[in-house]
């Protein structure tokens, strides 16, 4: 318990950054998910590992400011400021904040979150938040694969091409928030290097939880066209330094219970 407060974990990070497969990693270590959970996809066969009522608040919470989790042009307006929870949503957002502290230790996780970490931190002063960092062309790869359009339009010209841009821009954005975040509270963050850190999850949880053929490496068309955005290959350089694998360790091994939920996530 901290200061009479379950001890709890929010994991944040860039969509198709294996969000999901480090919430069940620490479901599996004895941390307690939400009981309504999104259910599984065909691009997520295992499961999201997501709070349901969370996802919908951070669905109204980009609606609040206009924007969207793959609107690129507005979130490079949105990453200059720290973004806030408009009054209209503190009753919805106190009522899950009440919730996880019920009970602990406790788990959630949201790549939309990453986009309001300083505003999380202030709502759960007890949490560490545990951010996820993938390559710019390993997670673009991936949302091309699940047919991502990002809201372009199959008649543009150079449709492709600008598909692969604007997953860049929007990777961009979310981690330039993370790093902001994690430079400010070293204290409070732990980040998590994908696919490298993964070894520390099957050490941990064993093999059920990790399956590594859905972790695909980008291919060669995406990760030239990635090749191009050194800002992207600069802030993931940066991000990585950060990543403590034994800190990640002990967090995973501080409530371990040695279940197993035989999940994962790309």
């Amino acid at each position: 318990m901290t200061g009479g407060r379950s001890p709890g974990v929010i994991v944040a990070g860039m969509h198709r950054s294996s969000t999901s497969l480090v919430a069940a990693a620490f479901a599996d270590c004895g941390y307690r998910l939400a009981p309504d959970l999104l259910p599984p996809a065909p691009d997520n066969p295992k499961g999201y590992f997501e709070d349901e009522r969370m996802h919908v608040l951070h669905r109204r919470l980009l609606e609040a400011y206009d924007t969207a989790w793959d609107l690129s042009p507005r979130l490079r307006e949105l990453r200059r400021d720290e973004l806030r929870i408009p009054d209209h949503l503190h009753d919805a957002t106190r009522e899950l904040v009440d919730y996880y502290r019920s009970s602990g230790p406790w788990v959630w996780k949201n790549p939309r979150a990453t986009l309001f970490l300083e505003e999380w931190a202030r709502w759960f002063p007890e949490a560490i938040f545990v951010i996820c960092v993938r390559s710019p062309a390993a997670v673009v790869d991936s949302m091309l694969r699940r047919d991502d359009r990002m809201r372009i339009s199959t008649r543009r010209s150079f449709y492709r091409l600008r598909r692969r841009f604007r997953g860049l821009s929007i990777w961009r954005s979310y981690n330039l928030m993370a790093f902001r975040f994690v430079r400010h509270h070293p204290d409070r963050a732990v980040v998590v290097r994908i696919p490298r850190d993964v070894d520390v999850i099957q050490r941990t949880c064993g093999g059920d939880v990790v399956d590594r053929g859905l972790l695909r490496p980008p291919r060669r068309s995406v990760h030239w066209s990635a090749f191009l955005a050194w800002r992207c290959h600069l802030l993931h350089w940066r991000l990585r330094r950060c990543a403590d694998p034994r800190r990640f360790e002990e967090l995973l091994r501080a409530h371990s219970v040695n279940s197993s939920t035989g999940a994962q996530r790309a």
